[in-house]
C-alpha cells in the first residue's frame, strides 16, 4: 500500500496519516500510563521501606529505654537494701 503525501490542493490529510497518528497517540498514552504506574509503585515501596525502618527504630529505642529503666530500679532497690 503506497502512502501518498498530501499536496497543497488537498486540505485534509489522507486517512492513513490520521489513523497512524491516532495509533501512535494511543501507544504514547499507554507508555506514559505504564511509566506513571511504575513510578507510583516505586514511591509506594520506598514509603513502606521508610515506614518499616522508622517502626524498627522506635521499637529499638523503646527496648533500650526499658533496659535503662530496669537498671535504674535494680540499682535503686540495691541502694535501699544497703541503707536498711
Amino acid at each position: 500500500m503506497l502512502m501518498e503525501t498530501p499536496t497543497l490542493f488537498e486540505l485534509e490529510a489522507p486517512a492513513e496519516h490520521a489513523t497512524g497518528d491516532l495509533t501512535r497517540l494511543k501507544v504514547q498514552t499507554r507508555i506514559r500510563e505504564m511509566n506513571h504506574d511504575r513510578i507510583s509503585q516505586q514511591d509506594m515501596n520506598q514509603m513502606l521501606v521508610r515506614r518499616h525502618a522508622a517502626i524498627a527504630r522506635l521499637r529499638r529505642r523503646r527496648h533500650e529505654a526499658d533496659e535503662v529503666d530496669h537498671e535504674y530500679w535494680v540499682r535503686r532497690r540495691n541502694n535501699i537494701r544497703l541503707v536498711e
